[in-house]
């Protein structure tokens, strides 16, 4: 059985158990502009566009609680807010891309995973499943399912993913070694392997 036919087999398990709503869709207009304030890490911004305009989504709502975490601004409240109730931010693609980003901030791996395959198997779109698998790869290196980061760096690479993440993530998957030498692999994965797993509810 050849790698693609295996992936294709984790994908469709992943779509039978999948837990995003019916009617998913992209992601609202306030999704798209807080995903693209949080991929480029405008913190302030994120504070001052809540601040003028209520905060209508939930994942856009985890997206604000780390804004203030990563600004000091808010503490352990913000952060159990933000663990909390991970299923009713998954209403859009571009909503649980979103939460996967803030899970993986914190350090929860699982959750961040969890969070892309819904995305992944509730979207159409390349640039989102693209964006999902490259996730999934890096949350199965911070969970030492190497194996599986591979396979899916073989889909990537068929993609036509960006040649730079791939110069980054590849090496780790071909020599787990590697993993413990990046320094923010290394920290994800002591944090996934010392913290108790969130349920996904």
């Amino acid at each position: 059985m050849n790698k693609l036919v295996i992936t294709i087999i984790i994908v469709w398990g992943a779509c039978a158990c999948s837990t995003a709503p019916e009617g998913a869709h992209a992601g609202t207009e306030e999704e798209m502009r807080y995903d693209e304030l949080q991929l480029k890490g405008q913190w302030q911004d994120i504070i001052d566009e809540a601040a003028e305009h209520p905060i209508q989504s939930a994942a856009c709502r985890k997206v604000f609680l780390l804004a203030q975490i990563r600004l000091g601004l808010a503490g352990r409240e913000a952060l159990m807010e933000c663990l909390s109730n991970p299923k009713q931010a998954l209403t859009s693609e571009r909503g649980a891309l979103m939460v996967s980003d803030v899970y993986i901030q914190l350090g929860h791996a699982s959750l961040a995973q969890r969070a892309a395959f819904e995305a992944m198997v509730a979207s159409d779109d390349d640039r989102t499943i693209t964006r999902a698998l490259q996730r999934l790869t890096e949350t199965a290196l911070i969970t030492n399912q190497t194996e599986l980061a591979r396979k899916y760096i073989y889909v990537l690479r068929e993609r036509g993913v960006s040649r730079k993440w791939m110069d980054a993530i590849r090496p780790m998957a071909e020599h787990p070694e590697l993993i413990m030498q990046d320094p923010t692999f290394k920290e994800l994965r002591k944090q996934y392997e010392e913290t108790e797993d969130q349920f996904f509810l």
